[in-house]
């Protein structure tokens, strides 16, 4: 009950700024039909456009670019049009005819979701509406709402066609802006680092989709897609970063502890690099919400001075002052924070020109394989409607249509959310039915009830996007007064209408409560397979070290993490349900997974043959591989392998290299070399150490997140 408490809290906290322009829109749409049905005499066909265009609107997704706007808007009114007509013609019927079809769509809206509730919603309004008007009638009046709808959508395209790319472009750079703030400093736990990185990673998949759907042609510049790549290298390079840091402090504390030799580095790079990779974070802010930044020289300089106190640590190692593997691994963070600003300068001249599209027409792209929801979810659907509709056909009047609809957009893949939604939906259809009732006992007339549709119509989609419990309470008044708007709203209608909304809701948690997917944690194994091979893809992926590939794989892997995540989620919201603990674990190994991937990917290439980089690499991966199949086949346990023995090898194989270097250093030195320049000439032992010394805490990372994924996933750790 309480968490039931906290998520109807959560439905009306109001998580943006209400979008009134929008809502004024929506209005618009709906009371101009309304008002001329009025004026004409005809308030069935103007209730019918009206409602088409309400339904349509469903489709709509306010602050994507235009292209998915309109392409969801056509769909939604070629769906809507084809419900209106499909209900109109079974009504005169045979009644099981009519049970059986509205069924169907019910269950097929939920197992295709291109269709909607939009659909269900208007097949069963037409069945349950009082005859008299035609197919023909009933399904140009629904289509002309829609179109409407989408004209009036459409008219704003002109002057606000590229705000959508813009906004997505500063989401997504002040995203990377708040994860850079965050990566670069003190380490953060992850409860708070995993909240700013899924909002970064989020906000990137959602540029690409922005400037998918916009065309661009050879006359316009062609930073709009090269932004999406330059920020996807911050994000990565960023992640790198926080691992390196985190070594390093570890690595330069050990010195101070326990070498007397070392105990003189002090703790200025740390600060040095605080300050240079905050005012990186606040150039990057400023590039995607100005266009430009001037604080880069500023960024600049800092990192010269952190630049310069790696210099003297990196001295102080050559004189055997320091650990030679600690003083390369600070080198490597500096050459991780030169690509960042390096990444923020092309950010800071690409977020100027990244909306410099010329203005056609908007670009549609269709998606390329259809989305369906698998499970017992659509069937569940298809069988409460059906009953919902038997018990309903056997009077057949008007108002009983409350009751299937109370059924058909209350009952939701998990029962706690079923019962939320019944709440919302009996407290607006109670405030929605007494408030109609209201308006037209002190103020009589078609006008007056138009204006109270307007009003519920602009507040309800201003507030859709930032608050679901408000769109609850003023969309059930639309949905209730449109469809009945040619009927009297009477005291008795309101509590006829509230008492059908509380038994809908009632049959929605029996089928919630009766029919949920006992078999769903039996279905985890599929999610948790995906997410081991996502992730064993992208360790391969590491060996050729393509930055393309590696970035798409990394996306999948987090793709699929997050299906998991959702799955967990699912089961938590069941009666008696609830995800393993251990699950849930796994879920952060594979996001510290990714993020040791990453910061492999930043260091120097190994030589090829040498090192232990591309064996624990392939251990890795085919640990990970094994455990998928393991869980698969439901097999305890994961065959033997040698990483853990790999692992215990790095730190060994680094201590040698750093010997050995230390004395090519030596050798190097002499009185032909003054200045000590010859340190500085690039060997392959330096490429060696360079290599060895910044990916160990990455391999060591990668290796360990590994076992401890392998441990978490496997069924006899389940």
């Amino acid at each position: 009950m309480r968490g039931l408490i906290g998520a109807l809290r959560a439905d009306f906290r109001l998580s943006g700024r209400p979008a009134w322009g929008y809502g004024l829109l929506c209005a618009l749409v709906i009371c101009l039909p309304l008002t001329f049905g009025v004026l004409l005499g005809h308030l069935r066909e103007g209730a019918s456009v009206a409602l088409g265009g309400y339904l349509t609107l469903f489709g709509d997704a306010p602050g994507q670019p235009y292209g998915d706007r309109v392409r969801r808007l056509l769909v939604a009114t070629a769906t809507v049009t084809v419900g209106a007509g499909l209900g109109t013609l079974v009504q005169p019927g045979p009644r099981p005819v009519a049970v059986v079809v509205v069924g169907l769509v019910a269950a097929a809206s939920v197992y295709w979701p291109a269709l909607g509730i939009s659909a269900v919603l208007s097949v069963t309004l037409a069945y349950f509406a009082l005859p008299g008007m035609s197919v023909p009638l009933h399904l140009a009046t629904t289509a002309a709402g829609g179109l409407l709808a989408v004209l009036l959508v459409v008219a704003v395209w002109p002057v606000r066609r590229l705000r959508p790319l813009r906004r997505a472009v500063e989401e997504a750079g002040t995203a990377l802006a708040d994860l850079l703030a965050a990566g670069g400093r003190a380490p953060l736990a992850d409860e708070s680092w995993e909240p700013l990185r899924r909002r970064a990673a989020t906000a990137l998949k959602n540029l690409d989709v922005a400037l998918s759907l916009y065309r661009i042609s050879v006359r316009d510049d062609r930073s709009p897609e090269r932004l999406p790549d330059t920020l996807t290298r911050v994000f990565q390079q960023t992640v790198a970063l926080r691992v390196l840091r985190a070594a390093a402090v570890e690595a330069m504390e050990t010195v101070r502890a326990g070498e007397t030799a070392g105990r003189g580095l002090g703790t200025e790079w740390a600060r040095e690099l605080d300050e240079a990779v905050g005012v990186l974070a606040r150039a990057l802010r400023e590039a995607v919400l100005l266009g430009g930044s001037s604080r880069i020289p500023e960024a600049l300089a800092a990192i010269g001075r952190f630049a310069d106190r790696v210099d003297e640590i990196r001295g102080t190692a050559r004189a055997g002052g320091a650990p030679l593997p600690a003083a390369v691994l600070l080198g490597q963070i500096r050459r991780d924070v030169d690509r960042i600003a390096m990444a923020v300068r092309s950010v800071a001249r690409q977020a100027a020109e990244s909306v410099a599209v010329g203005p056609r027409l908007p670009r549609f792209v269709r998606p390329r394989r259809p989305a369906v929801s698998a499970g017992h979810h659509p069937i569940r659907v298809g069988l409460a409607v059906v009953t919902a509709m038997t018990l309903m056909a056997l009077v057949h009047e008007h108002y009983a249509k409350w009751f299937v609809v109370t059924v058909t957009v209350s009952l939701r893949p998990a029962y706690r959310d079923t019962v939320e939604r019944v709440l919302l939906r009996v407290l607006g259809t109670a405030v929605g039915a007494l408030a109609a009732a209201v308006v037209l006992a002190v103020a009589p007339g078609h006008l007056y009830l138009t204006l109270f549709i307007s009003v519920c119509a602009a507040l309800g989609f201003a507030l859709r996007g930032s608050g679901y419990g408000y769109w609850a309470i003023f969309s059930t008044p639309l949905s209730l007064t449109l469809s009945d708007f040619s009927l009297p709203l009477d005291w008795g209608a309101a509590v006829a209408r509230v008492g059908l909304t509380v038994a809908g809701g009632a049959l929605a948690l029996l089928f919630a409560r009766l029919l949920w997917p006992r078999g769903h944690r039996a279905r985890l194994t599929t999610g948790i397979g995906e997410m081991l091979d996502s992730h064993a893809a992208l360790v391969r992926s590491l060996v050729d070290r393509d930055p393309a590939q590696v970035s798409a794989r990394g996306f999948a892997a987090a793709d699929a993490e997050g299906r998991l995540a959702d799955s967990l989620d699912l089961l938590d919201r069941e009666p008696g349900g609830s995800a393993p603990p251990r699950l849930r674990e796994s879920l952060t190994a594979a996001r510290r997974l990714r993020d040791n991937g990453f910061a492999l990917l930043a260091v120097p290439p190994p030589e090829e043959g040498a090192g232990p980089t591309v064996t624990i690499l392939d251990l890795v991966a085919d640990r990970l591989e094994k455990v998928a199949e393991a869980v698969r086949t439901e097999e305890a346990g994961v065959p033997p392998d040698d990483l853990d023995a790999v692992l215990d090898e790095i730190g060994s194989h680094v201590d040698t290299l750093a010997a050995r270097r230390l004395d090519e250093l030596a050798e190097l030195a002499g009185p032909d070399d003054p200045h000590g320049d010859a340190a500085d000439r690039m060997t392959g032992l330096r490429r060696r150490i360079r290599h060895a010394a910044a990916a160990q805490p990455a391999l060591r990372g990668l290796g360990a997140e590994a076992v401890r994924l392998a441990a978490l996933t496997t069924p006899r750790s389940r």
